[in-house]
């Protein structure tokens, strides 16, 4: 459960509505309520998008990530189980500061996720091989 005073990531976009995390614009940090930092999302430049995510959590120092259903590869959750994070998920499309409505994570959505993962990387190279 979160906790008051946990530091909370995740990804959103301008609406602040959650959002994949290779997909989202921003990547922020939230404490009891209120948005503490904010940035462009790093995973949008990278090749390893989920797990660029995860990392940069961990390095802000998250004690919590609110992760957007589809978020948690298997490279992902291992960054952040390793480093002590709790993670939850939650869908994509709420906006944060809406009631919470999130699930502890399952080893279920971290298989999902991962052949997501699998899934936007091939047709990334579909499109650039066009």
């Amino acid at each position: 459960m979160i906790k008051e005073n946990d530091v909370i990531c995740t990804t959103v976009n301008d609406d602040l509505a959650f959002d994949v995390f290779s997909r989202a614009h921003y990547l922020i940090l939230v404490r009891d309520g209120a948005i503490i930092h904010r940035e462009v999302n790093p995973a949008l430049n990278s090749m390893n998008k989920r797990p660029t995510v995860a990392r940069r959590c961990v390095e802000l120092g998250a004690t919590t990530v609110l992760a957007p259903h589809g978020s948690l590869c298997y490279p992902s959750y291992l960054i952040l189980r390793r480093a002590g994070v709790e993670i939850y998920v939650v869908k994509p499309g709420r906006r944060l500061g809406d009631d919470p409505n999130y699930d502890k994570v399952s080893a279920w959505e971290v298989m999902y996720s991962s052949i997501l993962a699998v899934k936007e990387r091939i047709m990334e190279v579909i499109s650039h091989e066009q």
